[in-house]
């Protein structure tokens, strides 16, 4: 089991970026509903107090800005917003890169533009990943303009 500290995406963004992806493109599409902002891995032991020290953090409003690749192969929505006070928050390092993983085995595919609605996300969610299951762990509030 590892564990990591994550920001998913409303319903209405994760439409969005659904209604935007060719299935038919040969590509191995990740699951919409573990679609995420990875801010921070914690590895095989949660780091806790970290994790609930994000409670209140301000958080900037975002939106998923267009595509880029990994390793050549890992396809990943790009983010709009700043994001990296939050990531080193939660315990991220100098490596960290603000995207959101959408398929495996990217080949040149012609991918469009795009821009989903801007959101803020209210809460962090402590996942724990085992066997390709993600189960939220524990969920902290987040301080957006709307929770000042």
């Amino acid at each position: 089991m590892r564990f990591f500290t994550a920001l998913f995406p409303p319903p209405r963004v994760v439409e969005e970026l659904r209604a935007v992806l060719d299935p038919d493109v040969g590509l191995e599409w990740t699951k919409p509903e573990k679609w995420h902002i990875t801010l921070c891995f914690h590895g095989e032991i949660a780091d806790h107090r970290r994790f609930e020290a994000l409670e209140g953090h301000e958080v900037p409003e975002i939106r998923l800005r267009n595509f880029g690749v990994f390793r050549g192969k890992v396809l990943w929505a790009g983010i709009d917003g700043r994001l990296n006070e939050l990531a080193r928050a939660a315990g991220a390092d100098d490596t960290w890169f603000a995207h959101l993983t959408v398929a495996y085995g990217y080949g040149g595919q012609a991918m469009p533009d795009f821009l989903s609605s801007p959101w803020q996300p209210s809460e962090a969610v402590l996942v724990s990943s085992a066997g390709g299951v993600y189960t939220p762990v524990s969920r902290v509030g987040l301080r957006t303009s709307a929770r000042r």
